[in-house]
C-alpha cells in the first residue's frame, strides 16, 4: 500500500530520440511558459552555468583554496540566478587536484559553519558532487576545506524562490517525487557503451496531463566502467553543443554516480515527450545509467511539494550511532529524520549521503519507509574510499525512511539541507501506478563541436 500523501508516479517510458531538436508543434500544449503567483518553495531550473573556477578566477581568485580557508561565493545575480528573491541554490561542485585527502563544507555565509560535508576527496583527484545550499549574507554561500590545496569549480543548476512572485521570464514550479526508475542503461542497450564525443536523447513520460508541464528531472547519472578518465554533461538537449560545464568526473574503469536536476525539452520526434540529454564529452567509451527520482513543474499543475531550506544538518553518522548503526553487511536499516529537521507536513529531505571506509564494493539505496524497495541505487561505492551524493528521500509515516547496503561492512552518513513540504492542510494527489513501456532506442548522437 502506497501512502496516501506521497505522490506514486511511475514513469512510463524511456528510451533514445532521433533528431532534429524538435521545438513544440505549432498549437500543442506550450511546456515551460508559466509563472507562479506564489512562488515561495518552488524551483527555476536552468542548463549549468559556472559560477566558479579558482583555476582561471572565475567568481574568485586565480589560485586554490587553502587549507583552513573559507571561499565566500556571490551565488545571486551572476548568470541566471536572480539578484533578489532567491532561498537556495542547487550547485554541481568539482574538486580538481588536491594535495591531500580533504572534504568540502558548503554553507549560508553569516552562519556558524556546521558539522557537515558535501564532497570528500583523496588528494590528486577530480570528482562532483551536488549541493543544495541556502544563501546567506549578501547572497552568497561559504565553501571551506580543512585541509591542503585544491581548485573548486560550481556550476549553478537553478535555484529556489523565496516569498513572492518569480522573476519576470523565470518558470518557477512545485516538485514531484515519484516512484525511482531506471530510465537509461547502456549496459542492456542494443548500442553498447556511449562512445567518445556522443550523447543520448532521454525521453520520460507521465501521460499526456502533465508532461506538457515538466521542466525539470532530478535524476542521479552513473557512468560505468570508462576505458578513461573523462566526463558527462547533462542538460535540456535544446542544443547539440552541451553548456560549459561538468555533471560528473571519472577515471578508467570506475562507477562514478551523481544527481543532478536537469531542465527537460519538449521532443516532438520521440513521440512527444520532454527529454534530458546526456554527452560523454570526453575521448574514451563508458556505459551510462540514468535513474529518475522525481520532476519539477511548471507551477500550472494542483499539488506538488515547495522546497524549505536549511543549515546543513547531520541526522546520521553510524560511526557514532546517530540514527543507525554501522553495516556488517547486507541489509536495511530503518531512519527516522527528527524534529526540527522533519515535521507533519514533510514530505521528502534534501540531503548528502556518504559512504565511509566500505570493506569491499557496495551501494546505498534509500526510499520511504512503507514503500517497497526501489531497483536503483543512490551511491556507489569502492573498497576503502570516502565518497558522497546528494539524494532526494522520500519519507513516510512518522517521517521514517529505509536505508539499504547491499554488502559488507560500511558507515553512512547524512546531512539535510532541507525538505519538500506539503501545503499545512493539503494533500499531493495521488497517481496509480501504470506498466512502464520503453520508447524504441536509437543510435547515440554525434557532438556538434
Amino acid at each position: 500500500m502506497r501512502l496516501p500523501r506521497k505522490l506514486a508516479v511511475v514513469i512510463a517510458a524511456a528510451g533514445l530520440a532521433v533528431v532534429p531538436l524538435p521545438t513544440a508543434a505549432a498549437g500543442s500544449a506550450a511546456p515551460h511558459d508559466a509563472v507562479a503567483v506564489d512562488a515561495e518553495g518552488t524551483f527555476t531550473s536552468v542548463d549549468p552555468v559556472r559560477l566558479l573556477d579558482t583555476r582561471d578566477g572565475v567568481g574568485a581568485p586565480r589560485a586554490p583554496l587553502g587549507g583552513g580557508q573559507t571561499l565566500h561565493l556571490q551565488a545571486t545575480g551572476r548568470g541566471p540566478v536572480p539578484a533578489t528573491g532567491v532561498t537556495a541554490v542547487v550547485l554541481n561542485m568539482t574538486v580538481v587536484n588536491p594535495t591531500s585527502a580533504s572534504y568540502l563544507t558548503v554553507f549560508p555565509s553569516g552562519v556558524a559553519r556546521p558539522l557537515a560535508s558535501n564532497l570528500n576527496f583523496p588528494a590528486n583527484w577530480v570528482g562532483a558532487n551536488a549541493v543544495t545550499v541556502p544563501v546567506g549574507t549578501n547572497g552568497q554561500v561559504d565553501i571551506y576545506n580543512p585541509a591542503g590545496n585544491v581548485h573548486v569549480v560550481a556550476d549553478v543548476m537553478g535555484y529556489y524562490h523565496g516569498n513572492g512572485v518569480a522573476q519576470p521570464g523565470a518558470t518557477a514550479g512545485a516538485f514531484w517525487t515519484t516512484e525511482p526508475e531506471r530510465v537509461l542503461d547502456t549496459r542492456e542497450g542494443p548500442y553498447g557503451p556511449l562512445s567518445r564525443f556522443s550523447y543520448h536523447q532521454v525521453p520520460v513520460t507521465y501521460g499526456a496531463d502533465v508532461d506538457p508541464h515538466i521542466t525539470a528531472l532530478a535524476v542521479n547519472i552513473t557512468a560505468v566502467d570508462p576505458t578513461q578518465s573523462g566526463y558527462l554533461v547533462a542538460w535540456s538537449g535544446a542544443n547539440a553543443l552541451p553548456p560549459n560545464a561538468s555533471t560528473l568526473n571519472f577515471t578508467a574503469h570506475s562507477v562514478v554516480p551523481n544527481f543532478a536536476i536537469v531542465p527537460t525539452k519538449w521532443c516532438d520526434t520521440c513521440g512527444g515527450f520532454p527529454m534530458i540529454a546526456v554527452a560523454n564529452a570526453s575521448s574514451g567509451s563508458t556505459h551510462v545509467v540514468v535513474d529518475v527520482f522525481g520532476f519539477y513543474d511548471d507551477g500550472q499543475l494542483d499539488g506538488g511539494l515547495r522546497f524549505h531550506p536549511m543549515t546543513p544538518t547531520r541526522i546520521t553518522d553510524t560511526r557514532e550511532g546517530l540514527g543507525a548503526s554501522t553495516f556488517t553487511g547486507k541489509g536495511t536499516a530503518t531512519i527516522t529524520a527528527p524534529a526540527p529537521v522533519a515535521g507533519a507536513n514533510t514530505a521528502a529531505l534534501v540531503a548528502n549521503v556518504t559512504g565511509v571506509n566500505p570493506s569491499n564494493s557496495t551501494y546505498f539505496s534509500l526510499w520511504a519507509d512503507g514503500y517497497e524497495q526501489p531497483t536503483v541505487s543512490n551511491l556507489n561505492l569502492t573498497p576503502h574510499e570516502i565518497r558522497s551524493n546528494a539524494a532526494v528521500i522520500p519519507v513516510g509515516s512518522g517521517n521514517k525512511f529505509a536505508a539499504f547496503n547491499a554488502a559488507w561492512t560500511v558507515d553512512m552518513v547524512i546531512d539535510v539541507a532541507g525538505t519538500f513540504e506539503l501545503a499545512p492542510g493539503a494533500a499531493a494527489p495521488a497517481r496509480s501506478i501504470t506498466t512502464k513501456t520503453r520508447l524504441a532506442a536509437t543510435p547515440p548522437l554525434q557532438l556538434i563541436r
